[in-house]
């Protein structure tokens, strides 16, 4: 991880280590300070003095007393912050192998960006709190003790040697006290906003370290997300090899069914969790076992770091200052694509990372991020929970306001009203619940906007079949749209009308296709995911063209991919008709227990699926993945006719559970044949290998109207084969297959997007934005710590009789023991079924709903602002929360 944040270890940890440990034999001290303000009488830059250090990790004053009054009282807190910054490989790679001077050079660059990250630490995100429970937050100096290390720990590599990697990193060990400038006196920092600016402290270390690279000659190339990037000249492959710590992690994280990129926190985890101890002797002669290995890995030792630096190389600054401002205007676009409100952290995390590989100098952020908020690129639009403030764009402001507008004119325009006594009748007839007939009647007022809202399988589906009949005999058209084709088509079957992918509707009413009009009423099934923009456009056009809008969904569940929460916004001005009482579950307590994860209470439901032994505890996660399948296999040898979904977060993990099922198959005898396989796209734009046989079920994953199947459309094959093409000597694999009893065949290549790649997936798991709004027998679930409340709430609401939930517990485990001190981390550390169910129902009961910027606008509150006089011109904001 480039940049992590954890409690800190022991002060012993730190301070017992000798200057080998830290400098490889420079003579420099094995830790400097960070201590601009001078905060305790520290000299910034000065050793770190173990008696010192160790004091004000205390916090205690020179006479030994406490400097905090919550120590007198509870004893207990987190003496420090450890935040640890660490250098590409190629770049730590370079440090081990090259000659004195070169070593010197790196340091004094690591050293340059170590201060930089923690100088932006300091102006943004270095709080203290104040008054009763912290109500106020006071700008204070940040103090911290900088300890640089330069390998890894000891791992097995791929020609079978075994050493630590270089790996120069540095510790940031914060203190977690502070002198409030107010009235002079100590404070403990608040850490959720120092942890929370991890991501932005990783960025900006990214933006000072390749510009002090650059500096002293060495080129930067492979930018990524967030500004990692890697010393031109030092290939792919050789990083590789000297990442066998990565690599080991990778190879556990590819169990979990993820890589490290897509589940960073799972990854950190593992990496803390696995620490093996590291020894002092371990440092010596490690340069030399370094060169052997690379001179057996075919690189020029002697010359290597040398001939990557061009000493009298000119940075082209016009050509950094263009890629620099073409990355600043993509920035409002990428920032606003998933969320509508951007938090300064965020905002702060982009604009350096936009400085990686420009050549210029990390402060440019600052002034950058300014001169965004003058001009008016990005509006301050409110604060958060803490009084920190939020931003967003014009045009995000402007859609979100006009949405709101949009509900309010629709829902005071009359539009045609049905006979309310004749829809009575008919939902008695039947057999509706009191709420259902009520949802129903509401949807069909003389407003033309309507919404029906209900919890997961309340039937919200069921109760609009009598609106559609009562529209349709008053002479109107209905139509409908849901968020996937698949649920379109449902929608369409169910309720007899004409349906398509909201997606597809909103592109043909943007191309000018006259769509609606006055005698057209639209229901949108699944509105709930509906983002501010996609709103903004049915709205518009069903203001425009005199028709009506029926939005059927629920705000607790899933939440918009993309930014705003659209149907949260149209309530503002609409009166939801709700409905709770859940029908499709067969039993009483899983009926509670989904209510309960739906209202955070996680404890309970958790409890509710364990006492019936529904809640399955696996040690590993290849275990976890077989016996997700052992599960499903139970549900088909009790009632083969039963329909069984296995659900999984991302899909990545549907890939592995996919994979595992498929081998489990094929040794069956399910899948036979011959097999052909190729790479093929992701769900999420990620490229996969795929092998596909007879007996294979598989996902369309784009819509096809001349095979006559859209985006979730699944199937079984037939047949596989490879034909010569008439042209050349390659060859076309042709797959046929049987849907839903109708055969078709095709080339993969018919669904291949803009790179080559088959649109086209197995189908023997979906992920749980995949199932919103399916129904089934049995339902599987593998549940991890990435769930939250809209995630846990959806997934087990599927099915009509069990659901049972796996959990690795060993993952688990690793997350508890990260959560600990670096010291204190061991992989063999284990814990009590009650501590992880515990730490799980915490994550899952955790909301994460769409935030809109109308939601910050009226939920700020004034601030205090206090002026602090300052030799360092540090921002003095009084928050009050």
């Amino acid at each position: 991880m480039v940049a992590t944040w954890n409690p800190a270890a022991a002060s012993s940890y730190y301070t017992r280590q000798r200057e080998t440990e830290y400098y490889a034999g420079s003579g420099k001290p094995p830790g400097i300070w960070y201590a601009p303000a001078g905060d305790f009488g520290l000299v910034d830059g000065s050793s770190v003095d173990r008696l010192t250090f160790d004091r004000l990790y205390h916090a205690r004053d020179e006479s030994g007393s406490p400097l905090l009054e919550q120590i007198r009282r509870h004893k207990e807190r987190t003496p420090a912050f450890d935040i640890t910054l660490s250098a590409p490989r190629s770049v730590s790679l370079v440090w081990g192998l090259g000659s004195y001077d070169t070593k010197r050079l790196i340091e004094a660059a690591q050293q340059k960006a170590v201060r930089a990250t923690l100088a932006m630490l300091e102006r943004e995100a270095t709080w203290a709190r104040r008054g009763f429970k912290g109500a106020f937050l006071e700008g204070v100096a940040l103090s911290s003790a900088t300890f640089q290390h330069g390998e890894s720990r000891k791992t097995l590599h791929s020609d079978g040697r075994v050493f630590a990697d270089p790996n120069l990193h540095t510790h940031c060990v914060c203190l977690n006290i502070a002198t409030r400038p107010s009235d002079h006196t100590a404070g403990g920092l608040h850490s959720k906003i120092i942890r929370d600016f991890k991501m932005a402290a990783g960025a900006t270390y990214h933006a000072a370290l390749a510009h002090e690279l650059e500096k002293i000659g060495f080129a930067i190339d492979r930018v990524g997300k967030n500004g990692v990037f890697e010393i031109a000249g030092i290939n792919d492959a050789t990083i590789k090899y000297f990442s066998a710590r990565r690599q080991e992690i990778e190879d556990e994280l590819a169990g979990h069914g993820v890589t490290s990129g897509q589940a960073a926190a799972l990854a950190a985890a593992i990496a803390k969790a696995t620490r093996s101890s590291k020894r002092e002797s371990e440092s010596i002669g490690r340069e030399e076992v370094w060169r052997e290995a690379a001179r057996s890995f075919g690189v020029e030792t002697e010359t290597l770091a040398e001939s990557l630096r061009v000493e009298s190389k000119t940075l082209d600054q016009e050509a950094g200052e263009r890629v620099f401002s073409e990355r600043l205007a993509a920035l409002p676009a990428s920032l606003t694509e998933h969320e509508s409100v951007v938090q300064r952290r965020e905002l702060l995390r982009s604009v350096a990372a936009a400085l990686v590989g420009t050549g210029l100098p990390v402060e440019r952020a600052e002034t950058e991020l300014t001169r965004l908020l003058t001009q008016g690129v990005f509006l301050e639009i409110g604060h958060d929970a803490l009084g920190l403030p939020c931003y967003s764009t014009p045009e995000m402001l402007a859609i979100e306001r006009e949405v709101v507008e949009q509900a309010q004119r629709l829902a005071n325009q009359s539009w045609r009203s049905l006979d309310l006594e004749s829809l009575r009748d008919r939902c008695r007839a039947v057999g509706f619940t009191a709420e259902q007939s009520e949802a129903a009647l509401a949807a069909t007022t003389s407003s033309a906007v309507a919404i029906v809202e209900g919890a997961p399988g309340v039937g919200k589906s069921t109760l609009l079949a009598p609106v559609v009949q009562g529209y349709a005999k008053a002479g109107c058209r209905v139509i409908g749209a849901a968020s996937a084709w698949r649920i379109a088509n449902m929608l369409r079957d169910d309720l007899g009308i004409e349906a398509r992918a909201t997606a597809s509707w909103i592109a043909r009413l943007k191309a000018g296709e006259k769509v609606l009009d006055k005698q057209t009423v639209l229901i949108v099934d699944e509105a709930g995911l509906l983002s501010s923009r996609d709103m903004h456009a049915l709205l518009g056009a069903v203001t425009e063209a005199g028709a009506k809008i029926i939005l059927v969904g629920d705000r607790q569940q899933l939440q918009a991919i993309g930014a705003g929460p659209g149907l949260d916004l149209v309530a503002r001005a609409v009166e939801a008709a709700r409905v709770n009482t859940i029908v499709r579950q067969r039993e009483a307590w899983a009926r509670e227990a989904i209510t309960a994860f739906g209202t955070g209470q996680s404890v309970s439901a958790l409890e509710a699926f364990a006492d019936r032994g529904l809640l399955i505890e696996a040690d590993g996660a290849k275990a976890a993945i077989a016996q997700v399948l052992d599960s499903a296999d139970q549900v088909h040898a009790s009632d083969p006719a039963a329909s069984v979904l296995i659900l999984a977060k991302s899909n990545a993990a549907v890939a592995a559970i996919s994979q595992a099922a498929r081998e489990r198959h094929k040794h069956s005898g399910f899948i036979w044949g011959p097999e052909v396989s190729f790479t093929a796209a992701t769900p999420s734009g990620h490229s996969t290998k795929i092998a596909l046989a007879a007996g294979d079920k598989i996902r369309f994953l784009v819509r096809d109207d001349k095979l006559g199947v859209v985006n979730g459309s699944t199937a079984t094959i037939v047949k596989v084969s490879e034909a010569s093409v008439p042209v050349g000597d390659a060859s076309r694999i042709i797959i046929e297959a049987d849907i839903e009893g109708r055969r078709i065949a095709f080339d993969p290549m018919q669904l291949a997007d803009t790179q080559g790649r088959p649109r086209l997936g197995w189908a023997y798991a979906s992920t749980v934005y995949g199932c919103q709004g399916l129904t089934v027998d049995h339902a599987v679930v593998h549940l991890d710590h990435s769930y939250n409340r809209h995630d846990i709430y959806v997934a087990t609401s599927r099915a009509r009789e069990r659901t049972t939930l796996v959990v690795d517990a060993k993952s688990i485990d690793r997350r508890l023991a990260a959560e600990l001190p670096f010291d204190q981390q061991r992989d063999e550390l284990a814990f009590s079924t009650s501590q992880r169910q515990n730490w799980l129902a915490e994550r899952l009961s955790r909301a994460s709903p769409k935030i809109s910027t109308l939601d910050v606008i009226e939920g700020s509150r004034p601030l205090e602002r206090q002026t602090e006089k300052d030799r360092h011109h540090r921002r003095e904001l009084s928050y009050e929360l």
